[in-house]
């Protein structure tokens, strides 16, 4: 059984990694608890607050669910063209994945990385994407766009040769 899977990492893939990983940590304990303290305190207080006071109970709340997001957008961004100065000729960097009963085989940039199972460490399903870590504390984003139908197949193929 092989999975050969071949893509340009996007903005947008780096992002939905970040914003797991930022929902997945205590981070978002401050997060949701902030939110709904700022929902609060605006249905509380709005009625009789002056605009100005309005004004920074609206910041307030943006900042975990605006301006936050955006800030980590702005940094996958500036990532993604710090790949496309190694190589890429585009948006993104072109990413050559291929696992089969041996390992993961990694093209990028001309160059040429196999990994064989006991080097990949774990792998992270996610609803939108999948995570293959591997010993060098590198991981590589497999989202379901790039997956497709085969998905579910590959998390099965990943999971039985990690545990072996």
């Amino acid at each position: 059984m092989e999975y050969d899977y071949q893509y340009r990492i996007r903005v947008s893939d780096l992002w939905q990694v970040r914003m797991y990983y930022a929902y997945a940590s205590y981070l978002a304990v401050v997060n949701i608890v902030c939110i709904f303290a700022s929902i609060v305190l605006i249905i509380a207080f709005w009625k009789e607050s002056v605009p100005w006071v309005r004004l920074v109970m609206l910041v307030f709340l943006s900042m975990f669910t605006v301006i936050q997001p955006a800030f980590i957008y702005l940094d996958c961004r500036r990532q993604v063209k710090e790949l496309e100065k190694q190589g890429g000729d585009g948006p993104g960097l072109d990413l050559r994945l291929t696992f089969n009963e041996e390992g993961l085989v990694i093209r990028t940039m001309g160059k040429y990385e196999k990994h064989p199972w006991k080097d990949i460490i774990s792998f992270t399903v996610r609803p939108t994407l999948v995570i293959v870590y591997t010993g060098n504390n590198q991981g590589y984003i497999l989202t379901n766009r790039v997956l497709g139908e085969t998905r579910k197949d590959f998390i099965a193929f990943v999971r039985q040769n990690i545990t072996k």
